[in-house]
Parts: structure tokens; sequence; C-alpha cells
């Protein structure tokens, strides 16, 4: 048997752990950068954005995300700043779903 450095299905890479490095622990008492944006806020508003064109398609994601960022923030002791972005995400999200379905409503009803 040929051994790959690198392949998954040889037997000494098979022992060692799964993760994003396999083979290197990750640090425990790892912290956010001070005022750094909650990545999922960044995505409710980056997805609130395109809702106004591709609607629901992406508005309730960006609602899912601007709820799930909220509530990181809030348990992140003011580690994580955003708060703006996802309220803002939550906001277009919602103009998005409700402007796909006004759309719909009135292409049905011409």
């Amino acid at each position: 048997m040929t051994i790959v450095p690198g392949n998954p299905n040889t037997g000494p890479m098979r022992d060692l752990p799964p993760g994003p490095h396999a083979g290197v622990d990750t640090d425990p008492n790892a912290v956010p950068a001070p005022g750094s944006i909650d990545s999922r806020a960044r995505n409710a508003l980056t997805l609130g954005v395109l809702s106004l064109v591709l609607g629901v398609l992406t508005g309730i994601p960006a609602i899912w995300y601007g709820q799930r960022a909220l509530r990181r923030i809030d348990t992140s002791d003011g580690e994580l700043e955003g708060r703006g972005a996802a309220w803002a995400g939550i906001a277009l999200g919602c103009l998005g779903v409700v402007g796909t379905f006004g759309l719909w409503l009135y292409l049905h009803q011409n």
C-alpha cells in the first residue's frame, strides 16, 4: 500500500481527529477581536440586500441569520458588534418577502 501525504484514506491520516486543521488542537481560550462584526450579521445584511431582487429566496434566510446574529451578539458580553447590520438584514429580508408576495398578488389579479 502506498501512503500518499494528505490522503485521508491512509492509516496515519485516519488516526488524526477531524477538524478544520486535522492534527492541530483549537485554542480553547480564543476570543473574537475587539470590535469585530459578527459574521452572521454580515451575512444577514448581504442576504437582505439580495432579497430586494431575489425576494423570498434570500429574504427568509436573511431574517433567520439576523435573529441568530442578535442572539450571538447578546451572549458575547460586548465582544461582538453588528447589531445594526443584523437589524438591517432582518428589515430588508422582511421587505423582500412582503415585496414578493405583493408582486405575486398583483400579477395574479391582473
